[in-house]
């Protein structure tokens, strides 16, 4: 794994969310605004890096058994996350209701908004394809088992919590394949402004999540809950450190391994305040849980990718 690239690349990333902290330092960022940023990442910047993906990318038929794996691995991990977060809570003595609470913070990470675009720098354009399919796998986990887990006790879990699942990378990701597996030619127009728009990802993304920082400052909240320590840990070091033992013992090919520490390495993900907020009482401390450990995922996945490099030699 190259270990320089990943650093680099995170250390850019952070300069980004300094940038991002600097200007709503100085001017009021409204929630419109903060939106918007948000809007043009999701429907724009990572819908064009899937796209660049597929169409850089030979869909050969081990590039398709590729990308099936990738989106069964990543319904399993994400399940199997969750419900080992809810037993290793208990077993630590946290109550049902606050171990629920604390299982997809721990377990469902930011593998679309960081992810597709770390990926795609690190591994090229088929990394952000790959991460696309694994988030999609995520996002199938997080609105089915991981809402049905949240709503006990709050608003009820229906049909309608899937329509989440219906997005633009979700519709990138079907049109993309849909032109490698038909064997058409993408318009070069297209071609070319998936290229020049794909670059938005991951500058957007920074920018947004450094926006998020000077207001919690600013209302003097705080960077720290009673039990924020149990899905730290468990997002940013156990469940990675897991996969790489895990997967060094799998008879796969090492970019599959390497990608996986990747993915399995991130922060909590980007909307868990959202969910939060629409089936619990929690939802503060999901917006601390998210910004905690994205900061903190910038040291993280260094040393993660580190340990990872010297464990598949």
């Amino acid at each position: 794994m190259d270990v320089a690239t990943i650093t680099l690349t995170i250390s850019m990333m952070g300069i980004i969310i300094l940038f991002g902290a600097l200007v709503s330092w100085r001017k009021t960022v409204t929630p419109s605004s903060k939106k918007l940023v948000m809007s043009l990442v999701i429907n724009i910047a990572v819908p064009f890096i899937i796209l660049n993906g597929v169409f850089n990318t030979p869909i050969t038929d081990d590039v398709l058994q590729l990308i099936f794996l990738v989106f069964v691995i990543s319904l399993g991990f994400n399940s199997t996350a969750i419900v080992l977060s809810i037993l290793i809570a208990r077993l630590l003595g946290f109550q049902p209701t606050t171990a629920k609470k604390l299982s997809l913070l721990s377990a469902i990470g930011n593998t679309g908004f960081i992810a597709i675009p770390l990926c795609a720098a690190v591994f090229g354009p088929i990394g952000g394809l790959l991460a696309a399919i694994f988030d999609a796998g995520l996002d199938v986990v997080l609105f089915t088992l991981g809402v049905a887990i949240l709503q006990s006790g709050h608003q009820r879990f229906t049909m309608k919590s899937l329509t989440a699942l219906i997005n633009m990378p979700l519709i990138a990701i079907v049109v993309g394949l849909t032109f490698a597996v038909s064997g058409l030619q993408a318009p070069l127009l297209l071609q070319e402004l998936s290229a020049m728009l794909a670059g938005l990802a991951a500058p957007l993304a920074m920018l947004y999540i450094g926006l998020l920082l000077p207001p919690f400052f600013k209302e003097q909240k705080t960077f720290f809950y009673r039990s924020i320590g149990f899905p730290l840990t468990m997002r940013l070091l156990i469940f990675p450190m897991t996969t790489i033992l895990i997967v060094g013992f799998l008879p796969i090919d090492l970019f599959l391994k390497q990608f996986l520490v990747i993915v399995t390495a991130m922060p909590t993900f980007l909307v868990a305040p959202v969910i939060y907020g629409s089936y619990t009482d929690f939802e503060d401390e999901a917006a601390i849980t998210t910004i905690s450990s994205t900061l903190l995922s910038l040291l993280t996945i260094p040393l993660v990718s580190s340990f990872a490099s010297f464990w598949f030699t």
